[in-house]
């Protein structure tokens, strides 16, 4: 009783102490993750209610980047917001597929998949493992049929596990696509001329306006006359404010960017390195003389010459003697060397037919068969046999095994030969005909050997040492702006918001954003580079905007004060000129000027002579009635008195179908962005920056 006493005295007490550790643990986690209780926890961004999990994210990301293997200069960064954006238009998709009922069945999903004509978002997939298993066509139902009885086409279990997961998700990108027609299709109706539509895409296109006017330039006027201040730049602003609106916080940096490159005497290195090699493999046999230096990258090529695309490689290894080398290709940091080993007559190419057979026990009969005129189309495509007739392939520098190359230079012309063998870690069991041999050519072995000249370490060091000096010397943002010059940089601005991939076009600068959208106005970056180590860079943030940039934003203070001094100039001219004349000619006399006389046309972005983008005054002149005096108007650069002289219709008659086309095009569904129909006033909130390793001041 006693134990429980002291334990109800304490209770208050041992209360605090929980609820103490409770938020030390919460408010740990949340200064060490960034991403729990408080934040965005596991999304890594959200529209509408809708949210996206990092996992799925990371899983798509993954994707992406394993495919865009195959091309070059792919940027990560931007593939991964790209990634974002196309799982939050998913995800509102599925809403939008849900209210109105979309769905797509099996049935449609396996006729997409194994059809006559597989969907277009299948075709890739079907076409590759068609290619691969050797079908002469796209086939989706042997595809399939070869993902379930593996045996069958001689595929070990493991690639079948593998195509059959593929096999999944094509599907799923199939359901996916099809879903999208059927709700784009729907949408597409909203957005399809009516007969109004038509008739007024006609009359904007059929009625030519030809006029007489007279014009005064605003640089007709003193500079006193074309003084503007804040408040006129401000009104400016006013007039076009909801042009400026922005979805997200934007701040705007000025910045300094280095390119690491190699330093004069890192050239000269190079060259001599260069040097030097030419010289050890023109000496010695082989490639002994770069194979074990990692600055030359060595590539052993066995080719004919009509199959060398390079033309000066190609002048080079057929005009060489055995065991030459030389530079072909010397382009600024980058040398190419090539090197004749020797020659030799091979046969290029051979025409062949194939069956793979599941049981090399049928060879005998199949073999019989095709011996008593059986044709070998029928067994290419047979339960237990699959293959092809008369394919031509390259023997030479191509990836065939040398035991079935063999065998195929040793057969006789036109007689059925078996081949049972492992190759390459896998069982073959095949019959073959070589029906055709071409005539032996000469192969060259040869070798192509990539040296680039690197930054050395003493010119990274320097280029760092630098501008960390320049850094420390100049750590508030006025400083970094005002004394870059001096120091021999650059300064350079861009917007930056949290959705952006990276800093203005610079490649992965993604930590970079992170700083930024972290850092306070006026701070300065530490020294920042990219993993490759193709450049450094440091930045300040200059201003921060939320909801709209403003008026003396300087990405827009320079256009605002042009408009404001026209407008200015504008009113002073037509208070000046306005009903001092009758006609044009009397302006014209005014003006200082002589009449001209050119069309208009409503849907054309220029005015006659006039200029290019006038709308105010496009507007006035499709509204003027014939043989008026209209204006002065206030256009771009000058004011404009003018007359509608004649009126001309398009001889053409009107045509609602070919009216509707034109519609169609110019205002259907085709310039609608997707993503933003579905987002509609909502805005996305982009948590990535979250998940990313960010840079330490």
């Amino acid at each position: 009783m006693a134990t429980l006493e002291k334990i109800r005295s304490k209770s208050v007490l041992l209360f605090v102490i929980i609820i103490v550790a409770l938020l030390a643990f919460i408010l740990g986690d949340f200064l060490t993750s960034g991403r729990t209780y408080f934040g965005s926890g596991t999304a890594v961004a959200e529209a509408k209610g809708k949210k996206i999990d990092f996992t799925l994210y990371q899983q798509q990301l993954e994707r992406a980047q394993e495919q865009a293997r195959n091309y070059n200069n792919v940027d990560n960064d931007e593939l991964a917001q790209n990634i974002i954006q196309g799982l939050i238009g998913q995800e509102l998709l599925k809403q939008e597929y849900e209210d109105l009922g979309i769905r797509i069945s099996d049935a449609e999903i396996s006729e997409a998949m194994t059809g006559a004509m597989p969907h277009p978002a299948a075709q890739q997939f079907i076409y590759t493992i068609s290619q691969n298993l050797g079908f002469d066509r796209i086939d989706g139902k042997a595809v399939l049929d070869a993902i379930k009885n593996p045996a069958k086409y001689n595929l070990p279990v493991e690639a079948s596990n593998q195509l059959s997961a593929a096999w999944a998700q094509t599907e799923q990108d199939v359901e996916q696509a099809m879903l999208q027609q059927k709700f784009y299709g729907l949408v597409q109706g909203l957005f399809t001329a009516n007969e109004l539509d038509a008739k007024s895409i006609y009359n904007d296109n059929a009625s030519t306006r030809h006029i007489a006017y007279a014009t005064k330039g605003y640089n007709t006027l003193s500079a006193d006359d074309l003084k503007v201040d804040d408040a006129d730049i401000k009104a400016a602003w006013e007039k076009e404010k909801n042009a400026h609106r922005i979805d997200e916080e934007t701040r705007m940096v000025d910045y300094v960017y280095v390119v690491i490159e190699p330093s004069s005497e890192d050239r000269l290195a190079g060259q001599q390195a260069v040097e030097d090699a030419i010289v050890a493999l023109n000496a010695t046999e082989g490639l002994a003389a770069v194979e074990n230096d990692s600055r030359f990258v060595v590539n052993h090529e066995n080719q004919t010459a009509s199959r060398i695309s390079d033309k000066a490689l190609r002048e080079f290894i057929t005009a060489a003697e055995d065991g030459q080398a030389q530079i072909i290709n010397n382009s600024r940091d980058s040398y190419k060397i090539a090197k004749r080993l020797s020659s030799q007559s091979e046969v290029d190419s051979i025409n062949v037919s194939v069956l793979n057979l599941s049981n090399v026990s049928d060879a005998d009969s199949i073999i019989a068969a095709l011996n008593s005129g059986a044709k070998w189309a029928d067994f290419a495509a047979g339960t237990d046999t699959q293959g092809h007739d008369s394919v031509w392939v390259s023997l030479v520098g191509a990836n065939v095994d040398n035991r079935l190359k063999d065998a195929w230079l040793a057969a006789a012309v036109g007689t059925p030969t078996v081949i049972s063998d492992t190759i390459q870690g896998q069982p073959v069991a095949q019959i073959f005909k070589v029906n055709r041999r071409i005539a032996p050519v000469t192969v060259f072995d040869y070798a192509v050997i990539n040296y680039t000249v690197d930054p050395s370490n003493a010119t990274l060091e320097k280029l760092n040492t630098d501008l960390r000096t320049f850094l420390s010397a100049n750590s508030n943002g006025e400083d970094f702006s005002k004394n870059a010059a001096e120091a021999g940089y650059s300064i350079l601005t861009a917007s930056v918001s949290a959705s952006q991939p990276h800093i203005a076009n610079i490649s992965d600068s993604r930590p970079a954003v992170k700083w930024v959208m972290n850092a306070k106005k006026g701070q300065v970056s530490p020294v920042i580079g990219d993993n490759k180590q193709t450049y450094l860079m440091a930045m300040t943030v200059k201003d921060i905007y939320n909801d709209f940039i403003p008026w003396n934003a300087p990405s827009l203070r320079a256009g605002l004060e042009r408009k404001a001094t026209a407008d200015k100039a504008g009113k002073k001219l037509i208070a000046d000129f306005g009903g001092k004349a009758s006609d044009i000619a009397g302006y014209a006399s005014l003006f200082g000027g002589e009449v001209s006389e050119g069309d208009v046309i409503f849907v054309s972005p220029r005015v006659a002579t006039i200029g290019i983008g006038e709308s105010e005054l496009q507007g006035a002149i499709a509204g003027a009635p014939e043989g008026k005096v209209v204006g002065p108007v206030a256009g771009n650069n000058s004011i404009v008195v003018f007359e509608v002289k004649s009126v001309s219709d398009e001889s053409r008659p009107y045509s609602f179908d070919e009216y509707a086309q034109r519609f169609n095009r110019t205002m259907g569904i085709g310039i609608v962005d997707p993503f933003k129909m579905l987002l509609g006033d909502n805005a996305v909130e982009n948590y990535s920056l979250n998940f990313i390793q960010g840079i330490e001041n």
